[in-house]
């Protein structure tokens, strides 16, 4: 399923593994992480997804608590063992949490253990109280960048500049490389100078216009546009109808006013709703030449998410 991040026309259809960031293994406990989210990531292979995402963080958010959050790259190789077709990617690996090289080494050693079915997602990183909680210094936004670059750039070096999943002289067929962020003056020039793919979790209108200075740069670069994929990474959620979603919107437990939660659909892309608007959103999307949609299910561990989306991108070349 690698080619869905490598030919232009493929929709890539990921999800987010069940992996503790977001609380959603607060009520599972240590013991019963691993065997979940294992379950979880097995079971979107099985519906048809063509990959599962890990986030990189040690905390849960907004929670600062004790719920198990399954570290990145340890879970990701552990999965390349218990899965045999999808991608998997992380979405996006912390630039400053480990040593460019080692990340480099790391990644190298995933695309083995996977059989050539690893991306390598990286970012510059913004959850400052994190870094505090590691003892990792946060930097200015200028020193994230240059990390990030030292990333790539280092990954680039050792494996070459071929296209994704092109074979160097030894045989190694180099992971596909994505950056997360949507900076102007570092971190889209840097997508373009050494990335195959780009995340952005914006709405669609923003998404229209990252993609036209994206493309902007890419012709000053002497670089096709289509060949940098843009992937979007939405929160989803279905409701059976107009009324039961209004319910849910206007609920206190949901920790945001009935206007916070429209503008979070609007400005970050959120796939909530009737099967017939998130149906509009996609198509939205896919129209606005986003080519990868990796999304978290609010409902995780639970499996009738990955069950409902499955059976929402069946008509968009999904599962």
């Amino acid at each position: 399923m690698i080619e869905t991040l490598t030919e232009p026309e493929r929709v890539h259809w990921g999800v987010m593994l069940a992996q503790g960031w977001r609380g959603e293994l607060s009520g599972v406990g240590w013991g019963r992480s691993w065997p979940v989210a294992c379950e979880w990531a097995v079971r979107a292979e099985k519906l048809g997804f063509h990959g599962v995402w890990v986030f990189d963080h040690f905390l849960p958010y907004p929670a600062r608590d004790a719920s198990p959050v399954l570290e990145a790259w340890t879970t990701l190789a552990a999965l390349s063992q218990v899965t045999e077709r999808v991608v998997l990617g992380t979405l996006v690996s912390c630039a400053a949490y480990r040593e460019s090289v080692v990340t480099v080494k790391m990644a190298r050693n995933l695309q083995a253990l996977s059989s050539g079915r690893f991306c390598l997602g990286v970012g510059a990183g913004w959850d400052e109280p994190e870094f505090d909680a590691l003892g990792i210094r946060f930097g200015s936004a200028l020193e994230r960048s240059d990390r990030l670059e030292a990333v790539i750039c280092a990954a680039r070096s050792e494996w070459g500049s071929g296209a994704g999943g092109g074979v160097s002289p030894e045989g190694f067929r180099r992971p596909v490389v994505l950056v997360g962020g949507a900076g102007v003056k570092r971190t889209l020039p840097a997508a373009v100078a050494y990335a195959d793919a780009i995340n952005w979790q914006v709405g669609v209108a923003e998404f229209a216009a990252k993609s036209r200075v994206l493309a902007e740069l890419c012709d000053a670069a002497g670089r096709d546009p289509a060949s940098l994929r843009r992937t979007h990474t939405p929160n989803f959620q279905l409701f059976d109808s107009e009324r039961e979603f209004r319910r849910w919107r206007q609920h206190e437990d949901r920790g945001m006013s009935a206007s916070q939660v429209d503008t979070y659909i609007r400005e970050r892309g959120a796939f909530y709703g009737t099967a017939s608007v998130v149906g509009e959103m996609i198509e939205e999307f896919v129209a606005a030449v986003c080519r990868g949609l990796m999304v978290y299910c609010n409902s995780a561990p639970a499996m009738h998410g990955l069950e409902e989306l499955a059976s929402m991108t069946a008509s968009h070349d999904g599962p």
